[in-house]
């Protein structure tokens, strides 16, 4: 669908709200997956998703997003799907507590569609007020390389604003319902803790390493350019010879650990030969400046010499270089280090052992503490018992007294 520069959807006005949305990376990853999956499968329904975060006043958070189920007719969210997997959601993040706090949707650079605005209407209406719409522009996926290094979003906020009121100079009619829902742009900024991370580091190695089993693949195809004009080609015994090599290779796969290690090796590798083209570019700085007192002592001081625009930059060099004799140590230092390091790891291992040891008298402090309480009950049954028989026989003893002198007091 085309659309027109000035859109008809976005407000006139700059937003005076003073809201602002912190974005997580793992609401671009489902927002990008979800985007590429249905590009994949070829689906012509929208990609719709609802956005998930919390809002402290004017100051929102985006952190988690999952895709949408659609009415029928592709007009709208599927509302009791919604309230369903909303409600799962926030049973799951209590805490924090998440809820709704916008959606979103694939949107042009120009702004919303008009068939985007009855998403933002039941969001609005059902769940947050204030809720934010998150545009990705398709732009994003259809260019395979880009120089600009923005994000290709626009994060909106909708407001309730009249026709007529664009045009200061117009009148507005009585009974004239000319309002209607009007978007406006708002800054965003992205944030990320430590377990967002870990997993974009993931992601971002395999990324790399599929990019470069795919151009693995595709060097091993036939050029289209050695084949003669009729569209055959005499087979070489080169030819011949490389195919079961090239062939190997791609049943040869990398492992994943392997891959790691590459994707480490080549990002410090890249590191180097930026630091050593960053040197020789400081060396070639160094050896270009004109002479002055600071190389040979017998010219005189003059405005022009050194160079005031050179200063800064010598300075600089000067609290490098400054720096990196404080942080190379010394023999002397490296022995000590050396040694302080074999003694922390003696200390180590003797806490070790001792940890251990400790534990073993505890565990046979224990048992003796059980076998002792087991002794006493066993002491109390005894006693106990004994008590029991003594006084048996002294009631058949007082019996037996009683019989021997009054014989007929006992019939």
């Amino acid at each position: 669908m085309e659309q027109t520069p000035d859109n008809p959807l976005l407000s006139s006005k700059p937003s005076d709200s003073g809201v602002t949305v912190a974005l997580h990376p793992l609401v671009l990853l489902t927002a990008s997956d979800q985007i590429t999956r249905s590009r994949v499968r070829g689906d012509k329904q929208p990609v719709v998703g609802v956005l998930l975060g919390q809002q402290r006043g004017r100051e929102i958070t985006v952190e988690h997003a999952f895709a949408a189920a659609l009415a029928p007719d592709n007009a709208g969210f599927d509302g009791e799907w919604l309230d369903t997997r909303v409600t799962q959601y926030r049973d799951v993040h209590k805490a924090p507590a998440l809820d709704v706090v916008g959606w979103f949707a694939l949107a042009p650079e120009s702004g919303p569609l008009p068939e985007l605005v009855p998403f933002q209407r039941h969001i609005t209406s059902v769940y947050n007020d204030s809720a934010v719409f998150l545009a990705i522009h398709p732009t994003a996926f259809q260019q395979s390389s880009s120089t600009d290094r923005t994000l290709p979003l626009t994060v909106y906020e909708s407001i309730q604003e009249s026709e007529n009121a664009k045009d200061e100079s117009s009148m507005q009619v009585d009974g004239d319902d000319s309002s209607g829902l009007l978007f406006r742009t708002i800054p965003f900024t992205v944030e990320t803790d430590e377990a967002e991370m870990i997993a974009i580091n993931f992601v971002s190695k395999g990324a790399g390493s599929a990019a470069s089993i795919t151009d693995a693949t595709s060097a091993s195809k036939s050029d289209p350019a050695a084949e003669d004009k009729k569209g055959k080609k005499r087979a070489t015994r080169s030819d011949t010879a490389t195919k079961p090599t090239s062939q190997s290779t791609l049943q040869s796969a990398l492992t994943s650990e392997e891959q790691d290690q590459i994707a480490t090796l080549t990002t410090r590798l890249n590191s180097v030969k930026m630091l050593q083209s960053r040197l020789s570019l400081l060396n070639t700085f160094v050896r270009d400046l004109p002479p002055s007192y600071l190389s040979d002592p017998t010219l005189p001081i003059t405005p022009e010499s050194p160079s005031p625009d050179s200063l800064p930059h010598l300075r600089n060099l000067q609290s490098l270089l400054t720096t990196l004799s404080l942080l190379t140590p010394s023999s002397t230092s490296t022995e000590t280090t050396t040694e302080t390091a074999n003694s922390a790891q003696q200390d180590a291992r003797s806490a070790q052992r001792n940890d251990v040891l400790l534990s073993q008298l505890l565990n046979s402090l224990t048992k003796d503490v059980q076998g002792l309480q087991e002794l006493g009950r066993t002491f109390q049954v005894v006693e106990s018992g004994r008590a029991t028989s003594k006084r048996n026989k002294g009631q058949s003893g007082s019996f037996m007294d009683d019989m021997l002198h009054d014989p007929m007091s006992v019939r």
